[in-house]
């Protein structure tokens, strides 16, 4: 175990397979069961919490490990992300969930040790199902198929150089064993896979105008009215829309018992998973 990661157990204080809830305003009822609640958003800026209201989630949740989770940056982005996860980090937040390489490099001098990569760093988008070439693949292929980059020895030792300490992962489509890194602690994702994420914000469009509205400070549309579920021919169920993310309910794709010691934290949503209904039907 290197050195970096032994000092991110440290500080975390890892409990064996925490449980930690995806939330998105500090106002929402947070029962008991939660070890740690997650803010922010893997893929939208509007969707991260107020830099001022950084401050009063850490006193609120005093006792509960807080991640903040930061989306891809655009250019006019990157520098306000990258001032509220150092405040962040700052007021005592445990972690930020980084899924942009230009954010990386601005936290890693600093903030070395406290980083996860997120799903999108790891190109972790398992696409929508369609052309499914898992029954021509062999068993090497299948490991890979189902977690490519963490094989990829290049992009972890970047990662470690980089200071991120853990991964975060979700259930692949047919289920492989994780391989070993052995550097890194790991995040799973328990009852949502990434499946893409949409150019385009649905709760933007404006039907009636046939056009896409610029959004209003504070907008949290997707939040309010919950997921949209998409149906395709040829899906064996339905896609959710949460935002831009894609997902895919996943949470019969994977036993406990089957994730290895690495896996200390799982990961799930603040919405209803909505079945697994027959798309075609």
């Amino acid at each position: 175990m290197s050195d970096r990661r032994e000092r991110a157990r440290e500080y975390v204080g890892v409990r064996v397979r925490e449980k930690h809830l995806t939330v998105i305003s500090p106002d929402e009822a947070v029962d008991g069961q939660w070890h740690g609640l997650r803010y922010g958003s893997e893929s939208c800026v509007r969707l991260l919490p107020e830099q001022g209201a950084l401050g009063r989630i850490r006193d609120e949740y005093a006792e509960r490990f807080l991640t903040l989770a930061t989306p891809l940056c655009g250019p006019d982005e990157i520098i306000g992300i990258a001032a509220m996860a150092d405040r962040a980090l700052d007021l005592g937040w445990d972690e930020v969930v980084v899924n942009d390489w230009g954010l990386l490099s601005r936290l890693s001098g600093r903030w070395g040790g406290r980083m996860c990569a997120g799903r999108l760093l790891l190109k972790l988008r398992r696409g929508p199902g369609w052309g499914d070439p898992w029954e021509d693949l062999d068993g090497e292929s299948r490991r890979y198929f189902a977690w490519g980059p963490l094989y990829d020895s290049a992009l972890l030792s970047v990662l470690d150089d980089l200071g991120v300490v853990r991964l975060e992962v979700d259930p692949p489509r047919h289920w492989m064993p994780l391989p070993a890194t052995e550097q890194f602690l790991v995040s799973f994702h328990g009852d949502a896979r990434l499946v893409s994420i949409s150019g385009r914000c649905p709760w933007l469009y404006d039907p009636a105008e046939d056009c896409w509205r610029n959004p209003e400070p504070g907008c949290l549309s997707c939040r309010e009215s919950g997921p949209l579920l998409m149906y395709a021919q040829g899906l064996s169920r339905p896609l959710i829309q949460w935002g831009r993310e894609i997902l895919e309910e996943a949470s019969d794709a994977w036993r406990e018992e089957d994730l290895p010691d690495s896996v200390d934290r799982i990961i799930y949503s603040n919405f209803p998973i909505a079945g697994t209904i027959n798309a075609s039907k």
